[in-house]
């Protein structure tokens, strides 16, 4: 794998020169900078033209498998340092990350259009399948009782996630002054608020209420008196 070291060290040497303002780098600069860096790093000398000369020998082999050979070892750990890796076997297994994942990127831009699909796909099957788990409810004037799922009737506000105290609990009556108003300990047993026509609705458990969707209000003695039994004590 020297071939992809050394045109890895020239096309780093390259794009450092590139930063520094230069449009078009010499390959003969490129290897002097190299040879500078090993120098520096290694304490070893090995001149521009060798560099030169492996480069060239590993952009004739192209993708070819054939691969070249350095000779000085301290000229292959040089070209790993000068490329950030600690080692050949650490810059070998970089080489090999990037492979895969360049492979993966290109995979992706060949197939986007079936990956897109199959992302919504995959959205449109999730919800589906957590809308058939979810049980459902709908008020039926006096109290919800279960129902299937209708699309229409959820984005009305019509539909509602089921909830088992609801349709338990909770239902519409028309109190009198029969109507236990509150529990021994003095907490409400009642609940009142308007509907869409502003008529007084009174009801059996804290919610809100099926139509407005707004707070009932906790029944008081003041309201019982007024409005459902004037003989309340």
């Amino acid at each position: 794998m020297h071939k992809k070291l050394i045109i890895h060290a020239f096309n780093k040497a390259d794009e450092e020169r590139k930063k520094r303002g230069e449009k078009k780098p010499s390959k003969v600069e490129l290897a002097e900078d190299i040879s500078n860096f090993i120098k520096g790093e290694m304490g070893f000398e090995l001149g521009e033209k060798s560099f030169r000369d492996y480069y060239n020998d590993a952009k004739k082999l192209g993708n070819n498998l054939k691969d070249i050979s350095i000779k000085q070892l301290k000229v292959v750990i040089g070209l790993c340092k000068f490329l950030g890796h600690n080692s050949y076997e650490e810059f070998e297994d970089s080489i090999k990350s990037k492979s895969i994942f360049q492979k993966l990127l290109a995979f992706l831009k060949k197939h986007k259009i079936l990956i897109i699909l199959f992302i919504i796909t995959t959205i449109i099957v999730t919800a589906l399948i957590s809308i058939n788990q979810h049980r459902w409810m709908i008020w039926d004037g006096s109290h919800y009782i279960e129902a299937k799922f209708d699309a229409e009737k959820l984005q009305q506000g019509v539909l509602k996630v089921y909830k088992e105290d609801r349709i338990k609990y909770f239902e519409k009556i028309t109190p009198d002054c029969s109507t236990k108003f509150f529990n021994e300990d003095g907490t409400e047993n009642l609940w009142y608020g308007k509907n869409s026509s502003g008529e007084l609705e009174y009801f059996t458990d804290l919610a809100r209420h099926p139509e407005t969707g707004k707070s009932l209000n906790r029944i008081t003695r003041y309201m019982i008196k007024k409005y459902i039994c004037e003989s309340y004590p």
